[in-house]
């Protein structure tokens, strides 16, 4: 009976051995999860600095969901932040867009971004028209991306070779479109109360994309290893949803805005 007893025992316990060899890792699964996720390309929207103030809501839940749509049918991962913006955070990401802030970025941020763009990072700068304050702390989002704090051209004209004019232009349909690989089948597109783009001989890599009266509207460049995009208007990506009391226009199937939209993170995650 003893050495039967002894022989069960070993039995089961070589049983339980096979089926522990043969059982699926929690870990494992996890491991597979996170690796196909990292392998798709990642896209962060800055939700965190005036984008929902007064009549806004440029946010991937809002005004800008068609927008995030569109890239997830793309292949990327978009995700959004509202936190300070910092090099841990934006680390793991392939482009960064800044949907018209209308609350200004720290000295801190404003290296992190520069830092992730010259260490191969994308950044998509979308302003608006002079005097868009939409939350009255006295910066709108030309002035955010200028950077008067201190001085004129003090941000991005100094880092990336371009500035914002101080312009509201409104032209409802723009065909002064310049072949590029942001605009590919992109014949027209429009601009209400927007802005146009300075170009400085600072950074001979800008090309100008879409002219307005031959004025730069969109452009885009490198810096570092890294590239950016800029636009003069955050209405062309409105795709009209968002918080009921606020005024949003459906822009984002309106003419080739979508192409573009696209078209130009392709571009700044250099993945064509």
């Amino acid at each position: 009976m003893k050495g039967k007893f002894i022989l069960s025992l070993m039995l089961l316990c070589i049983l339980v051995g096979c089926q522990s060899k043969t059982s699926p890792s929690p870990t494992n699964q996890n491991s597979a999860t996170a690796e196909t996720k990292k392998s798709s390309p990642k896209i962060l929207f800055d939700q965190g600095h005036g984008q929902t103030a007064g009549n806004a809501d440029w946010t991937i839940q809002g005004g800008y969901s068609d927008f995030a749509k569109a890239l997830n049918q793309a292949g990327y991962v978009v995700e959004s932040t509202h936190q300070k913006l910092t090099s841990s955070l934006l680390q793991g990401y392939q482009v960064l867009i800044l949907p018209e802030p209308n609350i200004n970025y720290t000295t801190d941020e404003k290296r992190a971004i520069n830092d992730f763009v010259k260490q191969g990072g994308g950044v998509y700068l979308i302003a608006d028209h002079t005097n868009s304050d939409r939350n009255h702390d006295g910066w709108d989002s030309v002035d955010i991306f200028n950077g008067y704090s201190s001085k004129k051209d003090e941000w991005v004209g100094r880092i990336f070779g371009f500035s914002f004019h101080r312009k509201n232009i409104t032209q409802s349909t723009i065909k002064e479109i310049h072949a590029s690989p942001l605009t590919k089948q992109v014949k027209e597109v429009g601009c209400w109360a927007c802005t146009t783009i300075r170009v400085t001989k600072k950074n001979p890599s800008i090309i100008k994309d879409i002219t307005i009266q031959s004025e730069p509207y969109h452009i885009h460049g490198t810096y570092g290893s890294g590239r950016f995009a800029a636009l003069g208007d955050s209405s062309p990506y409105d795709d009209g949803t968002g918080d009921f009391k606020k005024k949003l226009h459906p822009n984002w199937g309106k003419m080739d805005h979508a192409k573009l939209a696209v078209q130009t993170v392709k571009w700044l995650a250099n993945n064509p």
